[in-house]
């Protein structure tokens, strides 16, 4: 019921545009929240404690935020309609027990609406430290909804060795035709959206789980939704860790701003080459930010003030280091002008 009213809410606004001539302004920031476990000190780099978590859905309740389900924003996004500001999404990965003991009875007596990505395989199997099929319908009657993080969750992005291009889709499909029968099985239905395992994705993943028939993909890739997101790379923001799950770092989340790209090099996922030489970004809207607050981010060195060419509308960054790590995340960040608010853009590249 909750999610019907959601529908009637967006479209709403949609309705109301229309019938009053006004142009539709494509303007909007959401940040989809990320959260893995709860309450769990034992694995504290994916865990948030209850007191945190607690702080944070009062202060989205304080200052006025409206959190709406995952569906609504992927429908908003696909369909080219307005969300209003100070709009959140909330998911939660994996599908751990703490899940249906801590967040859930906080959720729920909010009335968020939020979002699980199922790793199946571990459900399935009854592992202890995850949520039972019986819990998950207890919790699809109040109204939560569940997509898949895959079967396996494996690293699928990575190709395992002496596997060919063709042994490499298949293993994906395997994969994730196997958790898609698993939720036929269960739930009755075919999942519409995937969460990347780990946040991890290149262009064959991309494309096969689009072969499967999933709707919209999500990555762990820091930055906010706006009408510049591609479906197939939605980021969240993870709120996990001492620091990242803490008040102060949730509050700048909720602030933050879309960076747009027109280009960016090296292109995502998979490298043909071991290290890239420089990094190039084309800024869509050059003229939003403060010329000498851009930054660049590599996850392996950290941030780099980095110039803006404005006739070209580009910066870039030379001579890197030679890099080793075999996941990094590249990130672009600047400050806009009107607001001081900070805009970010993340990809991902992996080390062949």
């Amino acid at each position: 019921m909750k999610r019907d009213l959601g529908l009637i809410w967006l479209s709403s606004i949609f309705i109301i545009d229309i019938l009053f001539g006004l142009e539709v302004a494509l303007s909007y920031n959401i940040p989809v929240l990320l959260y893995h476990k709860f309450e769990t000190p034992r694995t504290p780099s994916t865990n948030i404690s209850l007191e945190n978590f607690k702080a944070q859905m009062a202060y989205l309740r304080a200052h006025n935020y409206q959190v709406i389900p995952l569906r609504l924003l992927v429908n908003a996004l696909k369909n080219h309609i307005s969300l209003p500001p100070k709009t959140v999404v909330i998911t939660i990965d994996d599908g751990y027990k703490s899940v249906y003991e801590y967040a859930f009875p906080i959720l729920n007596t909010y009335g968020y609406p939020f979002t699980v990505f199922l790793s199946t395989e571990a459900i399935e199997k009854g592992y202890p430290d995850y949520i039972s099929w019986k819990e998950i319908k207890v919790m699809q009657r109040a109204g939560v909804d569940f997509q898949d993080h895959s079967y396996s969750h494996s690293h699928l992005a990575f190709i395992p060795d002496k596997m060919s291009e063709i042994q490499y889709r298949n293993w994906i499909k395997k994969d994730l035709k196997k958790s898609q029968h698993v939720f036929k099985t269960h739930l009755g239905y075919i999942p519409e959206y995937l969460a990347f395992p780990y946040g991890e994705y290149n262009q064959i993943l991309i494309e096969e789980a689009l072969k499967m028939g999933y709707k919209a993909l999500f990555t762990q890739d820091p930055g906010v939704v706006s009408e510049n997101t591609n479906l197939t790379l939605i980021p969240r923001e993870p709120i996990l860790g001492k620091e990242w799950s803490s008040l102060k770092h949730f509050s700048q989340v909720l602030n933050r701003l879309d960076l747009p790209l027109l280009e960016f090099h090296p292109a995502l996922g998979l490298l043909k080459s071991n290290s890239p030489k420089e990094i190039k970004v084309k800024i869509k809207y050059p003229k939003r930010y403060l010329p000498d607050s851009f930054r660049i981010y590599i996850s392996e060195l950290g941030w780099y003030k980095v110039s803006l060419d404005q006739h070209k509308a580009t910066v870039c960054f030379k001579n890197i280091p030679t890099l080793t790590h075999k996941v990094n995340r590249i990130g672009i960040k600047a400050i806009e002008k009107k607001s001081k608010r900070t805009a970010i853009n993340f990809w991902m590249i992996i080390l062949p």
